[in-house]
């Protein structure tokens, strides 16, 4: 395969990558009930308050 051959096919196969992205995320709703935004108060964190793993 010559060498020039392969940057436009990379590059349909990226543009068709994000486009299908795209595509995908204009089929999905917003959900617009969803109040929760990052972590809560019960969430538990595996480092501890302190931020520190306890290793």
């Amino acid at each position: 395969m010559p060498d020039w051959l392969l940057v436009p096919i990379c590059l349909v196969a990226l543009l068709g990558f994000i486009g299908y992205g795209f595509y995908q995320g204009t089929k999905v709703a917003p959900d617009r009930n969803n109040t929760n935004f990052g972590p809560g108060q019960n969430d538990s964190w595996p480092g501890g308050s302190d931020g520190h793993s306890g290793s």
